[in-house]
C-alpha cells in the first residue's frame, strides 16, 4: 500500500499579527477615547489570540469548530472593544471615571485569563468516545417526531406562562424543552443541509423553524435567539467548509446593530407599559421603532447620536467598566469571598424537581450587583447583571484566582469541545455542541450560571430524542497516519 505524501500548511509566521494591528489601529483612529499606547497593545494581544488560534485550527481542523478562538473573540469584544467604542469606565455609583491604571488592570487579566483558559483546553482529556454515542435513527418516522418536538418547542417559547404549567420545580425543564431542544434539532438539520443529504421535508422544516426563531424572539423583546440562530448557522457553515461564512456575518452583524435601536423603544410600550399585541404587530414595532432611530441620525447626519447607537450596541456585550469597577473595590470595599459564589454550582447540579428549595443561581449574580453598587437592593428583582466568570475568579480570589479558575474552565470547555464537537461525535451530539454554544458564548454570565445547567440541558435533549436514537456500529481498526513528507 502505498500514501500520498502529506503536507501540512504552512505556519502563518509574522502575517498573523496583520489583523490584529490593523482592527486596532482603525478602532483606535476611529475613537474617541484616550487610550495610553499600552492599553492598545493589551487590547492588540487580545485580538491576536482568536486570529492565531483560528489559523491553527484551519492548519489542523481536530474539531468542527474553532471554540477556543471563538470564545477568544468574545473575550475581545467584552474587554478590548469598549475601550475604543464605548464610553470610558465609571464607577456606577458616583459616575466618576476610572483611572487609566486600573483600565490598564483589567486587560492585564483579560489577557492572563484567556491565556490560561486556552492552555486549559489544550489538555488531552476525554473520558468518553465520541464514536460510541449513540445517534439519530435516520427514517421518517423519527424525523416527524423530531419535527413535532420542534414545534411544541417554539408554542412553548411564544407562550410566557407554560414554562410554568408543571410548577417553578419543573421551570428548568420547561425552558431547556422551549430552547435547547429545538435549536439543537435545528442545528442537525442544518448540518444535513450543509452536507447535501437534507431531504425536502428537513429544508422545510429548517426554513420554518429559522423564521419562525426570528420571529417570536424579536416579539418576546430578545435579540439572544435571533443572533444565536444565525451563529449556529455560521458554526455549521464552518464546520463544513473550514472558513468562515461571510454572507452569513455580513446579515447577522447589521441586523443585530439595527435592531438594537429600537430596543428600548420596544421594551417601554410591551414591557413597561405592559400593552398587549401579536407576534407579527411586536416585530414589525421593533423594526419601525428601529427603523425610526437610525433614519434620524443618518438623515442629520448626527455623528454623536450614531456614535451613542453603536455604544447600545457594545454595551450589551461589554465587561470593562463593571470589570474595573470590581477591580477597584476589591477587596479595599468588598473583601474577597474566598469561593463562597460558586456554592451555587454545586447546588445547580440537583434539579429543583428534586430540591425545590435550592439556591438559585442569581443568588450570586444579586450579590454582585449590591456588594458593588451596580443595582440598588430593591431594584433586585427586575435587573439581573452578571460580571463573567473572568471577573468573578477576581472577586473570590484576587489575581491568585485567574489563571486556575479560568484554567479549570478550560479543562471544562476542552472536554466538551473534545466529545461534541469532533467528526465521529455523530449527529446528534454534535447539533447538541452546537445548541450548546448559545450557552457559552455569553461570556458575562457568572459560573452559576454558565455551568450549572450544562448537564442538565444535554440530559433533557438526550430524554426527549431518546425514542428515536440508535447505538451506532463501530468498525474495530487502526487508523494509521499518513508519513510527514520528507
Amino acid at each position: 500500500m502505498s500514501y500520498l505524501p502529506y503536507r501540512r500548511p504552512p505556519t502563518p509566521g509574522l502575517k498573523i499579527w496583520l489583523p490584529p494591528l490593523l482592527v486596532t489601529g482603525f478602532m483606535w483612529w476611529l475613537s474617541a477615547n484616550t487610550i495610553s499606547v499600552r492599553e492598545g497593545v493589551l487590547a492588540t494581544l487580545l485580538f491576536f489570540f482568536p486570529c492565531y488560534a483560528y489559523s491553527r485550527w484551519q492548519r489542523e481542523r481536530e474539531t468542527r469548530i474553532p471554540l477556543f478562538a471563538t470564545l477568544a473573540l468574545a473575550y475581545w469584544a467584552a474587554f478590548a472593544m469598549p475601550l475604543f467604542l464605548a464610553t470610558p469606565p465609571v464607577d456606577p455609583q458616583t459616575d466618576a471615571r476610572f483611572s487609566e491604571p486600573a483600565v490598564y488592570s483589567v486587560l492585564e487579566m483579560a489577557v492572563l485569563g484567556v491565556f490560561a483558559l486556552g492552555i486549559g483546553m489544550k489538555v488531552r482529556f476525554r473520558p468518553i468516545n465520541p464514536a460510541n454515542l449513540p445517534d439519530i435513527a435516520e427514517s421518517p418516522g423519527a424525523w416527524r417526531y423530531l419535527y413535532c418536538a420542534m414545534a411544541f418547542g417554539i408554542l412553548l417559547g411564544v407562550n410566557e406562562d407554560w414554562p410554568n404549567a408543571l410548577g417553578p420545580g419543573a421551570r428548568q425543564f420547561m425552558m431547556s424543552l422551549s430552547n435547547m431542544v429545538p435549536v439543537a434539532i435545528c442545528a442537525m438539520l442544518a448540518t444535513k443541509q450543509m452536507e447535501g443529504t437534507a431531504t425536502r421535508s428537513q429544508r422545510y422544516a429548517l426554513g420554518s423553524f429559522v423564521v419562525a426563531r426570528i420571529v417570536t424572539g424579536i416579539a418576546s423583546g430578545w435579540l439572544g435567539p435571533v443572533v444565536f440562530m444565525g451563529l449556529i448557522i455560521a458554526f455549521v457553515y464552518i464546520s463544513k467548509y473550514g472558513r468562515l461564512p461571510v454572507k452569513t456575518i455580513a446579515v447577522i452583524v447589521p441586523a443585530f446593530l439595527f435592531l438594537q435601536a429600537g430596543k428600548m423603544a420596544f421594551r417601554s410600550v410591551y414591557w413597561s407599559d405592559t400593552q398587549t399585541a401579536g407576534i407579527f404587530e411586536k416585530a414589525a414595532f421593533w423594526m419601525g421603532a428601529s427603523f425610526k432611530e437610525w433614519d434620524a441620525v443618518l438623515t442629520h447626519r448626527d455623528v454623536r447620536g450614531t456614535q451613542e447607537l453603536f455604544g447600545e450596541s457594545i454595551d450589551r456585550v461589554a465587561l470593562l467598566s463593571l470589570s474595573t469597577n470590581v477591580l477597584v473595590k476589591t477587596p479595599r470595599l468588598v473583601p474577597y469571598q474566598n469561593g463562597k459564589t460558586y456554592s451555587y454550582l454545586a447546588a445547580t447540579l440537583i434539579p429543583r424537581i428534586v430540591w425545590p428549595e435550592k439556591p438559585t443561581v442569581n443568588d450570586a449574580n444579586r450579590f454582585y450587583q449590591v456588594a458593588y453598587g451596580v443595582t440598588d437592593k430593591d431594584n433586585l428583582d427586575g435587573v439581573s447583571i452578571a460580571v463573567g466568570c473572568l471577573t468573578e475568579s477576581f472577586i473570590n480570589f484576587g489575581w491568585w484566582g485567574v489563571v486556575p479558575v479560568m484554567f479549570l474552565l478550560g479543562l471544562l470547555l476542552g472536554l466538551l469541545e473534545r466529545t461534541l464537537l469532533v467528526e465521529g461525535a455523530g449527529l446528534l451530539f454534535s447539533g447538541i455542541g452546537l445548541a450548546l454554544l448559545s450557552t457559552l458564548l455569553p461570556i458575562e454570565s457568572q459560573a452559576a450560571q454558565y455551568l450549572g445547567g450544562l448537564i442538565q440541558q444535554i440530559a433533557v435533549v438526550f430524554i426527549v430524542v431518546l425514542p428515536v436514537t440508535r447505538r451506532r456500529k463501530v468498525v474495530a481498526g487502526r487508523v494509521f497516519p499518513l508519513p510527514e513528507a520528507v
